[in-house]
């Protein structure tokens, strides 16, 4: 019988609507677990159903804090003292956060773990200039403590990885969970207190300067004047959360916008939508919007959202240079009147995840060969 493969997988939480999570859950879920064991080291310790869901297939949690200007000396402390005590117990360590990587890969590889794999999620180390410089310094040393590379789009690759062989490893989804459903659409509008015709413009991510929901609250206000009967509906958390309340509500517009807490059926909120907007100023790839097309959802994003992120004719891209009043027409205008699922797009384009989950445990196989 051969032995299981033992994976530590480290990344930046486990909170629901993070994209990070979300890839790595859907991997564990499907990933045959008679052959890898996958356990976690997460930065912030913010309880979710994940965790239930990953103690009751018997692996682990770690929790070792995200690295601060308070704590760095003590986080780097706890990151060696972890790894001296642990890395004997696995065959790959699959780093998922690009800045820490300088911390986890280094002691790993003092420590003997063969195969060290570090993952971009992203095409640009931050969106704050204080985060970017620290990321720049620290980015180097993790790409050279790795021996392995790996993005969910080539994009991420490229961006990050310059002159590096990278492995793509799609952020992959169970499509079925996002079916479109009449039934679910009806009774959640009534829920939430949605008439059947207004007009519903949604968007999921954590509430940071990413994700762009500033902008997307400035092209609501837009919408909302030529469009009476409209609402746009925001489902994440983070640290802008106060901000963009306080601007909703500097701009009257508290009974037309709803922010959601981050939830674990987040396919039933997709139902309620329209359209599907996402104006983030960099992403990795943006599964969000995979999952709204499969849920039958015209999507409108910004231009630098990989290509890779397009399965479906329903799919628009705009310039974050263009106009508010351009945004405002294409998201308008993208509404559809009949929706149906499409999950021949995932399959097309290789985001089916129990396919994937196979590919992913060819890899660490393939790899541990290699090292071995």
């Amino acid at each position: 019988m051969n032995k299981k493969i033992r994976v530590l997988y480290i990344i930046p939480s486990l909170r629901l609507c993070n994209g990070v999570a979300s890839y790595a859950m859907n991997y564990f879920r499907n990933i045959d677990k008679e052959k890898i064991q996958i356990d976690f080291v997460i930065g912030i310790n913010e309880r979710s159903v994940y965790f239930d869901e990953i103690e009751k297939c018997g692996s682990k949690i770690f929790y070792i804090p995200k690295i601060g200007i308070k704590n760095g000396i003590k986080t780097i402390k706890k990151i060696k003292t972890f790894l001296k005590e642990n890395a004997k117990n696995y065959d790959i360590i699959h780093c998922h956060v690009l800045n820490m990587g300088a911390f986890y890969l280094h002691y790993a590889k003092k420590y003997g773990i063969k195969v060290r794999i570090l993952h971009s999620h992203v095409t640009k180390t931050a969106d704050s200039k204080l985060h970017e410089i620290r990321n720049k310094v620290l980015l180097p040393y993790a790409i050279k403590n790795a021996n392995y590379y790996c993005a969910c789009s080539k994009d991420a690759g490229d961006k990050i990885f310059i002159n590096k062989a990278v492995h793509v490893i799609k952020n992959a989804i169970n499509g079925k969970r996002f079916e479109y459903n009449q039934n679910v659409r009806d009774e959640l509008r009534k829920y939430y207190g949605i008439e059947k015709d207004t007009f519903v413009i949604g968007n999921v991510g954590r509430l940071c300067n990413q994700k762009n929901q500033k902008f997307l609250i400035k092209i609501f206000k837009e919408i909302n004047k030529k469009v009476k009967n409209s609402k746009l509906i925001i489902v994440g958390n983070g640290p802008l959360e106060y901000e963009l309340k306080k601007i909703v509500k500097e701009n009257s517009l508290e009974k037309d916008i709803l922010f959601l807490e981050p939830m674990n059926n987040i396919e039933k909120i997709y139902q309620i939508f329209d359209v599907f907007v996402l104006p983030s100023i960099y992403e990795g790839l943006g599964i969000v919007l995979l999952e709204a097309q499969i849920s039958g959802l015209p999507c409108v994003a910004s231009d630098v959202v990989p290509e890779e992120a397009q399965i479906s004719e329903l799919y628009k891209k705009i310039s974050l240079n263009d106009t508010v009043e351009n945004w405002v027409e294409n998201i308008i205008n993208s509404k559809v009147i009949n929706r149906k699922t499409n999950l021949n797009g995932l399959i097309d384009n290789n985001y089916e995840i129990e396919t994937e989950a196979k590919k992913l445990m060819e890899y660490y196989n393939q790899l541990l060969k290699e090292e071995n």
